[in-house]
């Protein structure tokens, strides 16, 4: 039984239940939090007025009154997400809600990061043309690599090239509150609030691209660990003496699972006569290309999925025993192969991890999935630090 909660707490906890399961009524909300339905009708009907929330009938005939459902606001708090990577910038404006409300990509060249910033300031003044800019709570930006989120800085990425960036110092002209994060707890935050993990408190979200990260979830909250270094799944060694990983170990999971694994191993097979029909023609898209050979059946592929799934699973096999989560979520670019990877991902978990074993989907929010997890550090920022900004006392 929830008792004696304070004003903003209160609100705070009427929001979440709303974002996790509405639509929904309030007669349910004061079920869901044991808040008396005279407390949950005062504090819904000034989220109303302040365009947090918004009505909607509920479609199910009834006889008698119908009650009116719930959910988030998706027109007047409106919140921008940025990810930055080696080859684009994207950009989305989600609301309340997650619904993204617009969204633009534009293509770069690896390159410094004054350069990369100007880019991303350019696209922040393309997503917010024409909009009131009192509706923007915040802008979010997600980047790949080890980030001191409190002082707003890049310590190290490997994949951008860069080392001790301050990023604030460049959007020192943006007016609105700016917030930065690794890209996986990014895509972490994205996927257990609007995507795959709404609703799940005990989750893994696996960032597999060019590397590999998880994302933690425990008791609804992302554990980033003391010094923000929690989630290097890459740098676990499942090879003893194994392959040299970029980190300068040998043997780690991200040498053996990873996009550019694949794109190696592919094309050291063509290149040495195997028998495939994998041709490569474009450079920017050999993934994808990969995937689509491999769907059509191309042996070739698919023993190179197998094997690398065989290692993921493994790995995860061994998180699974750590962890004991209730959902396992793949995201990032290893994502787009779908049961490709999927399928001997799971045959290999099912041969080491103690039962039970967890549902193991791919992202629900697909290649959008960093930017709109950027976009909800200001939302979460807003929901838990700073509604009496906008409720008033």
């Amino acid at each position: 039984m929830i008792k004696n909660l304070n004003r903003e707490t209160s609100i705070t906890l009427v929001l979440d239940i709303i974002r996790k399961y509405g639509p929904i009524n309030r007669c349910k909300i004061a079920k869901r939090t044991s808040l008396s339905p005279a407390t949950v009708t005062n504090i819904t009907d000034k989220l109303i007025k302040t365009g947090f929330i918004c009505e909607i009938p509920t479609t199910i005939s009834k006889r008698g009154r119908r009650p009116i459902n719930l959910v988030l606001s998706n027109k007047n708090h409106l919140s921008i997400g940025i990810e930055i990577d080696s080859r684009r910038i994207t950009g989305v404006i989600i609301g309340l809600s997650g619904d993204i409300v617009r969204k633009e990509r534009v293509d770069i060249n690896r390159s410094t990061p004054k350069d990369i910033f100007k880019r991303s300031i350019e696209l922040y003044n393309s997503l917010i043309r024409n909009l009131d800019k009192k509706s923007i709570i915040g802008l979010g930006i997600g980047i790949p690599g080890l980030i001191d989120s409190k002082n707003k800085k890049v310590l190290f990425s490997a994949v951008l090239g860069w080392k001790d960036v301050s990023v604030e110092e460049f959007f020192e002209a943006i007016d609105t509150p700016i917030f930065i994060e690794d890209n996986v707890r990014a895509i972490t935050l994205g996927e257990l609030w609007y995507g795959a993990g709404i609703g799940r408190d005990n989750l893994l979200c696996i960032g597999a691209g060019r590397g590999i990260s998880v994302g933690i979830v425990i008791d609804g909250s992302i554990y980033s660990g003391p010094n923000d270094r929690a989630g290097e799944f890459g740098h676990i060694v499942v090879e003893k003496d194994g392959k040299r990983c970029k980190c300068g170990n040998y043997g780690c999971l991200e040498a053996y699972v990873s996009t550019e694994a694949i794109i190696e191993k592919v094309l050291d097979g063509v290149k040495n006569n195997a028998y495939t029909g994998f041709s490569p023609k474009n450079e920017n898209e050999l993934f994808e290309e990969i995937i689509y050979t491999g769907k059509k059946g191309d042996k070739f592929i698919l023993n190179i999925f197998e094997e690398v799934g065989e290692y993921l699973g493994i790995g995860l096999a061994n998180l699974i025993n750590l962890f004991n989560p209730e959902l396992i979520i793949l995201a990032d670019e290893l994502a787009k192969a779908g049961d490709l990877i999927l399928e001997p991902v799971k045959r290999t978990i099912r041969l080491h991890a103690l039962p039970p074993i967890p549902e193991i989907v791919t992202s629900k929010l697909g290649t959008l999935a960093c930017a709109v997890g950027s976009a909800t550090l200001a939302i979460k920022e807003l929901l838990y630090s700073r509604l009496d900004r906008y409720l008033g006392g």
